[in-house]
């Protein structure tokens, strides 16, 4: 009972501090508060009754769920999530020289090159969402832990040289795609998906990761990006570093985790995209970059990626839940 009333006063001190702690720090009291829970959550929610082809017949339903972070920072070693701090800080002394480069753009002629550090991280989030939704059927998606997956400033040379990725079949796709406009054709299908809350893919079974849409190709995965837009330069890196975290060779990757190469993307911090936060990748900033203020240097951004799920329950025929709750 103790025990019970102690997980459950974390909990509840863990909603109800929201925005408690400082605005430019992220933990276990307000990292809900990165949640699109309305547009990510709710409106790809869908119950079919005695939808599953079991016996007893049982109802079927599908959600997005919080698969992973991706935090980006234009200034290396920058961060305002504690436990990637304290990772950070351990390998700081021994990357010192990398320390001070990068930036925002090149610093050359081209000013749409842009530079972003990545950090790939993870949360438990499937109790913080069923407590502030009791009564919706929650498909269970693994004891997500707390762990640092990747961090870009320990994987500099690749980060910065994609020069692993230059010898893979992905790297040819990609040039291939790039030459032809595939990659602006397969947003279409993406971006019709995304308005009606359904998963539209066209061409992504065959491509996989290879194209993001009108943001370009995903090999080499670097930090570097031709964007006008400071937030499509910092999605781009962080699709491209959970493509890291999904397919390490080569690369220096903490804790390797299976993403998903068609992840819904969703802007958590420091603003939400507007009018749509929960797209897939390659979207054009029309969509949902209507916000767009260029950060001071060392201010960077929080993407939440969001994968779909699928299981069966008990039926009830559904009553009670969305769009009906």
């Amino acid at each position: 009972m103790k025990k019970f009333f102690a997980a459950f006063l974390s909990l509840f001190i863990a909603l109800l501090a929201g925005n408690a702690c400082a605005e430019d720090s992220f933990d276990l009291f307000n990292f809900l508060s990165l949640l699109d829970l309305e547009q990510c959550l709710l409106r790809s929610y869908r119950c079919e009754p005695l939808g599953c082809s079991v016996i007893p017949p049982m109802d079927r339903v599908c959600h997005n769920f919080p698969a992973g972070f991706v935090e980006t920072h234009t200034a290396p070693f920058t961060t305002v999530v504690p436990m990637v701090d304290v990772v950070l800080s351990a390998i700081s002394s021994s990357a010192s020289q990398w320390a001070g480069s990068g930036g925002s753009s090149s610093g050359g002629s081209d000013v749409h090159l842009k530079y972003f550090e990545a950090h790939v991280f993870n949360m438990p989030t499937r109790t913080f969402i069923h407590f502030k939704y009791p009564f919706l059927k929650l498909c269970y998606y693994g004891s997500t832990p707390w762990e640092v997956n990747y961090l870009s400033e320990a994987d500099t040379v690749s980060w910065r040289t994609g020069a692993t990725d230059f010898l893979s079949y992905q790297f040819l796709l990609g040039s291939l795609a790039q030459i032809s406009q595939v990659c602006t054709l397969t947003s279409i299908g993406n971006n019709t998906g995304d308005a009606i809350g359904e998963n539209i893919s066209v061409g992504g079974q065959v491509l996989g990761d290879v194209c993001m849409g009108t943001w370009g190709v995903t090999y080499p995965r670097t930090g570097y990006s031709n964007a006008n837009s400071e937030p499509v330069a910092s999605g781009i890196a962080a699709y491209r570093a959970s493509r890291v975290v999904a397919s390490p060779f080569l690369r220096v990757v903490f804790m390797p985790k299976l993403f998903d190469p068609n992840p819904k993307m969703q802007m958590g911090y420091p603003f939400f995209g507007k009018p749509l936060n929960c797209f897939s990748r390659g979207t054009a900033p029309l969509f949902w970059d209507n916000l767009d203020t260029k950060l001071p240097r060392g201010a960077g951004y929080i993407w939440v990626l969001w994968e779909r799920t699928c299981c069966c329950f008990p039926s009830t025929g559904c009553l009670g839940l969305p769009p009906f709750i």
